[in-house]
């Protein structure tokens, strides 16, 4: 049986990893595809106890076969809301974006933080000229200023009480600017 020390970096498994992620790829693309057709279900809803029993949820104390993670994930996505799905309608999912898909999974793959230049050169410049179009479409000139992406709500309201500082013991905050502009 092949597990995870089969993979790399622990072999030179290249092959192995290669079909293991294959074989991953292949069940998310299905999932997609089934996402977006009209006759299948929004959701195969079985209640906690039903589901509980219909799979092996079970944390075991060694580690499982790659043919045990595939079925895992099938699983996963098998019993999952289809998102995409276009008769699913929610405040808080619109669809499947695929560009946005192809972004997170390649975000996934470089594995790395996206807050520093030494780590992440390539999506922090990404994120600099992303913003600075923001601000010349709101009409900053040359799109020079500052911003920040909030990608939850706690460093949103972190923003914001920065901001209340800002306006209530106003200063020159140019020095934290990048040298890029």
């Amino acid at each position: 049986m092949i597990g995870f020390a089969d993979l790399l970096p622990m072999t030179d498994g290249d092959l192995a990893t290669m079909t293991f992620l294959q074989d991953v790829v292949d069940i998310m693309l299905g999932y997609i595809v089934k996402s977006f057709d009209r006759s299948t279900k929004v959701i195969d809803f079985q209640y906690p106890n039903e589901l509980l029993q219909m799979n092996n949820w079970e944390l075991s104390d060694e580690p499982e076969t790659l043919d045990d993670v595939l079925v895992n994930c099938r699983a996963t996505l098998e019993y999952a809301v289809k998102t995409a799905h276009p008769r699913y309608f929610n405040q808080l999912s619109t669809g499947l974006d695929m560009v946005g898909l192809a972004a997170d999974w390649l975000t996934s793959t470089a594995n790395t933080n996206m807050f520093t230049y030494e780590v992440a050169p390539v999506f922090v410049l990404l994120e600099y000229v992303t913003l600075k179009k923001m601000r010349e479409i709101i009409g900053w000139q040359d799109g020079h200023g500052d911003g920040i992406f909030s990608p939850g709500t706690h460093l949103h309201r972190g923003g914001h009480c920065s901001e209340g500082q800002q306006l209530q013991i106003p200063q020159d905050h140019s020095h934290c600017q990048t040298h890029m502009d």
